[in-house]
Order: structure tokens, then C-alpha cells, then sequence
């Protein structure tokens, strides 16, 4: 493949279409994935999210997995994980008929598995779609991950299975490939952290605290990269226990180039989903579970599992009746949910570092402020960028139309190549 050449500020040509997310301000979303604060509990606060609420009502999604918090792997270990809590209660003699509230990875990871027992389950999406914040959408005939674009350690986890089983492929992601990084600002950031290890109360105390009142702007962009790019919160909201939670795997990362909707939809084969239907209540009981839909459509079985984000569990959206204990209220309450935000731009030509696998930038003035892109031409083979801006970052561009963010980012781009 040729290389284009890179330009001046001045050759910078003016992105040709655009792609942003907002997942703060999706309804069935609000956020992109949890995070662990500092809390008495510890990561085991995931564990309570988890927990069944007596042998009817189950909890699945990302934020309940121990094995891979935030991650599509612990998606779907956590559906499946839920299925087999569903299946020995069964075997004890009990009911066949299961719904399953959400079409993520989670929702249809469990109704799959099920499903494939013969259980009759009953999946509904308040989407006018399948995948949940798993979303790909096909931009000139190139698939664009609006939510995960990575399987985190390729190696052992059931995503990289998933993606073979699907006939997909990834594109092994090189994060020392970087154009434009200040590693002064990584140097501190390390000499700052290195006794964070040794920590005697982890799970209640913040990453900040390794880190100084007044940090340089280097120091700054580099905890942005490390912290909020990886977890869409800030070094105050995150415990230190947070840094070690896993991803399902080990190894390298995969960008999937083809998209993560060819794993949805493998996974989903043949299951019909009932799509745009909103939950508003769900009633639970010895007996089983009453799904209440907002036309007033009620949906009875033996078992309801839950897999919505925890961003709509913090929302209250759903009502439960009875109440949910005290130590799940607690769980939804305490953990975080992250935001992380991305914005693709299409251009004419490549302008930027051909070679690199990202760039990398450092704002004088707002130090982690698209500070963080993936080069599309050497992912993809398209004059393609993707900008990605977490925590504090992400939720002031929330607050902002596409034209406002749009012309931040290419003020950013030309400072960047000036």
C-alpha cells in the first residue's frame, strides 16, 4: 500500500463525513461501561450486583462480571453465567419459560444458551435493534464500531472463540506504535504510581492519591491516556483495586476491522428478539416474574434475567416490585458507570503519520483533550481517524452539538501538524 504523504496545517483538508457517539445521553445506555470507585467492598461489590434475587429474578451484563468488568467478554461470561443459575433451579423441577430483558452480548448470551436447551425464552430489546451498546454501523462500505472496537487479550478469551466461530478477523493493535507521544509525561506518571502497589487499603482508596495537587501538563495528558482512555473516569473516581480488575484474556489486543455486529449476530442465529419494547416494571415473586412493558404489555415466566447497563439500573428506569434488597440497591449505587466517546472523521487524504497505530497528542492549554487516535489508514486501509475522549473530557463534549465537537477536533488535528 503507498504511502500518502504527510502535510502541512495548511494542506489539512476538512473531514469529508463524521461519526460521533454519546452514550451519556442514550436512554438505554447512559454511559459506556462501569468502573470500580474506591468502596468498602472491593471488586466483590460486582458480586452483589450478580447475585440472584431469590430463585426468580438474575442480574447479567458487564458490570456484574468478576472475570472481565467493562469488557464484552465479561458480558458474555456473565449471560452465560446467569444461564446456568436459570438451568439448577430447573433441574430442581421447576419451570421452562424465561425472559431475557436486553440484547447485548449479556442478553443474548444467556438466551442462546437456553434457548439450545429448549427452554422458551422470550427476549425483548428497547432498541429497534439487536446488539445493545455493541453497535456497528457500515459507513461507505467500511463496518465503524460505534461501542467496543477491541477484544482485550486475545489469548483465552471467549471473544477471540466467538470472532473464529463467526469467520471475523482482527487486526493485532500495537499500543508502542505511537506518533506524537510526550513520554516525559509517562516517565512521571510511573515514578508517581510505582508504591501504589503496595497500597494497605486498595479498594478504598482513589489512584489519585499517588499523584500530585498541582501535575504538570505532561503528567496530566499521560494519566488521561492511562486512566480515563482505558476506564472513562478519573484517577479520584477509581479505586486502586480497579487497576487489576481482568479482561478475559491475556495476550494481545484485537481491533476487529470487520465490526463487531458479525458476533452479534452469531450469536443471536436464530433467536427472534422482540425489539423496540421498553420494560418499565418487572414483578418477582416465588412463583415467577411479570415483565411490564410501557404500552402495557406484560410478558409472565419462571425466571427474568436482567442485563441492562448499570447506567439504566442507577437511572431507576426500571421499577422492581418488591424492591430490590439492600446490599443490590447498594451495588448499583456504588459502583461507577465510565464514559469513553468516539469520533470518527472520513477524509480525502491522509494528512498524518501513516505508519503508526496511533497518534498521540498533548494540548497545551487542556492537556488529554484529543489526545488519544487511532490511524485508520494503517487499521483499516481508509483515510480514516478515530478520536476517543474519556471521563471528565467526554462528559464536557456531551454537553456539545456534532458542529461544536466536530470543529474542536480539527482545531485539535491542525495544532497537532502544525
Amino acid at each position: 500500500m503507498p504511502h500518502p504523504p504527510r502535510a502541512h496545517e495548511a494542506d489539512i483538508p476538512a473531514p469529508t463525513r463524521y461519526l460521533r457517539t454519546s452514550w451519556a445521553t442514550d436512554p438505554f445506555a447512559l454511559g459506556s461501561y462501569s468502573f470500580l470507585p474506591p468502596n468498602p467492598l472491593g471488586a466483590s461489590v460486582r458480586a452483589h450486583l450478580a447475585a440472584s434475587v431469590g430463585a426468580r429474578l438474575h442480574f447479567a451484563g458487564e458490570a456484574t462480571s468478576h472475570e472481565a468488568p467493562a469488557t464484552t467478554a465479561g458480558a458474555v461470561l456473565s449471560g452465560r453465567r446467569a444461564a446456568r443459575r436459570v438451568r439448577a433451579h430447573h433441574r430442581r423441577g421447576r419451570g421452562r419459560d424465561v425472559t431475557v430483558v436486553g440484547a447485548g452480548f449479556a442478553g443474548l448470551a444467556c438466551a442462546r444458551e437456553l434457548a439450545d436447551r429448549g427452554y422458551r425464552v422470550t427476549v425483548v430489546e428497547a432498541r429497534h435493534r439487536v446488539g445493545g451498546r455493541a453497535w456497528t454501523r457500515s459507513v461507505e462500505g467500511m463496518p465503524t464500531d460505534l461501542g467496543p472496537s477491541w477484544i482485550h487479550g486475545h489469548k483465552g478469551n471467549p471473544m477471540t472463540r466467538l470472532l473464529r466461530a463467526a469467520g471475523g478477523g482482527g487486526h493485532l493493535f500495537d499500543y508502542d506504535s505511537v506518533s506524537g507521544r510526550v513520554p516525559e509525561g509517562f516517565r512521571e506518571l510511573e515514578e508517581c504510581t510505582q508504591g501504589l502497589d503496595e497500597i494497605d487499603a486498595p479498594d478504598t482508596t482513589p489512584i489519585s492519591v499517588a499523584l500530585p495537587e498541582e501535575p504538570s501538563p505532561a503528567l496530566q495528558y499521560a494519566a488521561n491516556t492511562v486512566y480515563a482512555q482505558e476506564y472513562g473516569a478519573e484517577p479520584h473516581e477509581l479505586s486502586v483495586t480497579a487497576d487489576e480488575e481482568g479482561v478475559g484474556g491475556h495476550g494481545d489486543d484485537l481491533l476487529l476491522v470487520d465490526g463487531h455486529e458479525q458476533l452479534i449476530r452469531h450469536l443471536r442465529g436464530e433467536l427472534p428478539v422482540r425489539t423496540g419494547t421498553v420494560v418499565t416494571e418487572v414483578h418477582h415473586d416465588a412463583q415467577g416474574t411479570t415483565t411490564v412493558l410501557d404500552d402495557g404489555g406484560r410478558i409472565w415466566g419462571e425466571h427474568c434475567v436482567i442485563t441492562v447497563p448499570l447506567g439504566v439500573l442507577k437511572s431507576g428506569r426500571i421499577r422492581f416490585l418488591p424492591e430490590l434488597p439492600k446490599d443490590k440497591q447498594n451495588a448499583v449505587e456504588v459502583l461507577g458507570m465510565g464514559l469513553l466517546d468516539k469520533l470518527w472523521l472520513w477524509f480525502p487524504e491522509v494528512f498524518w503519520d501513516p505508519e503508526a497505530h496511533v497518534l498521540e497528542w498533548c494540548d497545551p492549554q487542556d492537556p488529554g483533550l484529543w489526545s488519544w487516535w487511532v490511524n485508520g489508514y494503517r487499521a483499516f486501509g481508509r483515510p480514516v481517524l478515530l478520536g476517543f475522549n474519556g471521563g471528565d473530557h467526554a462528559r464536557a463534549l456531551a454537553e456539545l452539538g456534532d458542529e461544536q465537537v466536530v470543529d474542536g477536533a480539527m482545531d485539535a488535528l491542525r495544532r497537532m501538524h502544525a
